[in-house]
């Protein structure tokens, strides 16, 4: 069975992506991340389903009138116990992992969106985050081995955090940041190896044109249409054109 993304990218996901698939959304700053995300959470409400949107760089109050600006009126969908948007620190993975378990099965959301695995691999590789057995073990020896807290421990670290999010069996996107010149499709270089599928936005400026684009580069469980499909962002969200 599909999740419908929204109507407005139909036809590029062919209806929608399978539920419970985990979707990386990379792009720049000011590309339409988080504009998409919340028209996914929205669109999960039209349909009975429930959304919770996590994130670790903005304040509540701010998605709020952000998502009002595309059309969406989040504080009353909060009220009425639909959607709700949490603040996570992310200074430590194994608490912020059980409070998006908790939210999530709070609410019984079938969608959700983490907005940005660039922050948390930030933090992914403090002492902290270490495995459990791994920090039961120094603070036993006299004698740690020294601990490269370096690129290794925290790709393993966010592989093991998108691991157990996927056990909730929801449908989740991923929010990505990415640099102009970037040749990955994620700031971390492992989620886009993790994840289901991989949705692409960029934007082009020209004089006082700005071009968005979207394109689909992954889909493991699903048909999709390939090119790259201009987008505006309106007071109703995402509009795409679709390219011959």
């Amino acid at each position: 069975m599909k999740t419908v993304l929204f109507p407005a990218l139909d036809p590029v996901l062919n209806g929608g992506i399978p539920e419970g698939d985990q979707i990386l959304v990379s792009g720049p700053p000011g590309s339409g991340k988080t504009i998409l995300a919340m028209q996914f959470i929205h669109e999960g409400v039209k349909n009975g389903e429930n959304g919770v949107f996590f994130t670790l760089d903005s304040e509540k109050s701010y998605l709020i009138d952000q998502m009002k600006g595309a059309g969406i009126d989040a504080k009353k969908l909060i009220e009425e116990g639909k959607i709700d948007i949490i603040e996570l620190n992310p200074t430590d993975i194994y608490v912020l992992l059980d409070d998006i378990s908790r939210h999530v099965q709070r609410l019984g959301a079938k969608r959700m969106v983490l907005d940005s695995l660039s922050i948390l691999y930030v933090y992914c590789g403090s002492y902290r985050n270490l495995p459990e057995d791994l920090i039961e073990f120094l603070g036993k020896t006299d004698y740690p081995p020294p601990i490269g807290m370096g690129t290794a421990v925290k790709k393993q670290m966010l592989y093991t955090v998108m691991s157990m999010i996927r056990k909730l069996g929801v449908t989740t996107l991923l929010i990505s940041e990415l640099s102009k010149d970037s040749r990955w499709f994620s700031r971390d270089t492992v989620s886009e190896f993790a994840c289901d599928g991989i949705i692409l936005l960029d934007y082009n400026v020209l004089g006082a044109t700005v071009t968005r684009t979207l394109s689909t580069v992954k889909m493991r469980r699903s048909k999709y249409r390939e090119g790259v499909h201009e987008f505006k962002i309106t007071e109703k969200g995402i509009e795409l054109q679709l390219s011959p």
